[in-house]
């Protein structure tokens, strides 16, 4: 690779070709594209370089003010809720945007220290690509750090409305609840397809298993949750929306259903073939408490169902069509 070169002062063309003769394995268009913010009339120039550090800054501090706001409505959120911050339901929103706040603002410390790099060496007139192409990734990094914080942002000011309105919080359960029945109702379909299916049987019926499975953390989960709104409906003397309950039983007593469905149609070679997934999806779930982790259960039900996927294409057992 060759000294670097000066560029600014040269024509657009001139300082690709300048460039690229110091490192041929640039592409040519990559080079241009990143020598367009600093460049005026065809031409990199001192101006256009400041310019194009002026601009970045701004962008860096738009992206510090959208992640103080961030924070400043986390504090927000966390005052409202301090007379339930110890429920469960509470905390673990609280909790959840706290992780996401800290992250965006480690990413926000970053962009100081990643913008000092290109600005130190703004009087270099060999490092004119170089800083163009570092203020390009600034640029990007702040843009997407300023997304971030305004949907944590937006978030927030969700979470606070949950927690001073009863009426969103059950309108919001219910829909998790209506969420689950749509799910369960898939399985239902599937589970009914079952004897008339010429596929892979074995395959969809340990699939529609292992996620019966999981709707059942989901039932347990729902359950752990409407028992923190009704003492929180308590706390506050408020009337609480009893008719959810009758909606989470029906959902348990479906997926009991179900689940009783998908045992009797199992045939012995299916058990053969997926008995012990089946098995140890069930050995992790049982471990598995309210509040749910949700990555973990969803890791482990992707990890044994990917399993059954790929034992797909083995050939067919003796009764499995």
């Amino acid at each position: 690779m060759s000294r670097p070169q000066a560029v600014v002062g040269r024509t657009t063309e001139e300082a690709v070709e300048t460039i690229l003769a110091a490192d041929g394995t640039r592409e040519r268009d990559a080079v241009r594209a990143a020598l367009d913010p600093v460049t005026e009339d065809g031409v990199v120039t001192e101006a256009a370089v400041e310019s194009a550090v002026s601009d970045t800054s701004k962008v860096v501090a738009t992206a510090e003010t959208r992640v103080e706001l961030a924070r400043i409505e986390h504090e927000e959120a966390r005052e409202a809720a301090e007379p339930v911050a110890d429920l469960e339901v509470v905390s673990a929103r609280l909790d959840e945007a706290a992780d996401r706040l800290a992250a965006v603002e480690a990413r926000r410390d970053d962009l100081s220290r990643d913008l000092g790099s290109p600005v130190e060496r703004l009087n270099d007139p060999t490092a004119a690509y170089e800083l163009a192409v570092e203020l390009r990734a600034v640029a990007s990094n702040a843009q997407g750090v300023v997304r971030t914080a305004d949907d944590l942002q937006t978030d927030l000011e969700q979470v606070e409305s949950w927690l001073t309105s009863p009426a969103r919080r059950y309108d919001e359960f219910g829909e998790d609840v209506s969420f689950a029945a749509e799910s369960l109702a898939e399985l239902e379909a599937a589970a009914q397809a079952l004897p008339e299916t010429t596929a892979e049987p074995a395959v969809e019926w340990a699939d529609a298993s292992m996620r019966t499975r999981v709707l059942n953390c989901v039932v347990a989960d729902l359950r752990a949750e409407l028992a923190e709104l009704r003492e929180w409906a308590d706390r506050e003397d408020e009337p609480f929306r009893e008719a959810l309950v009758s909606d989470v039983d029906a959902l348990a007593d479906r997926r009991e259903a179900l689940a009783a469905e998908l045992d009797g149609l199992a045939r012995p070679a299916w058990r053969d073939r997926f008995g012990e997934e089946l098995a140890a999806l069930g050995d992790e779930l049982a471990g598995v408490d309210a509040p749910v982790d949700w990555a973990a259960v969803e890791a482990a039900s992707e990890t044994h169902r990917a399993r059954v996927r790929g034992d797909a294409g083995s050939p067919a057992t003796d009764g499995d069509a």
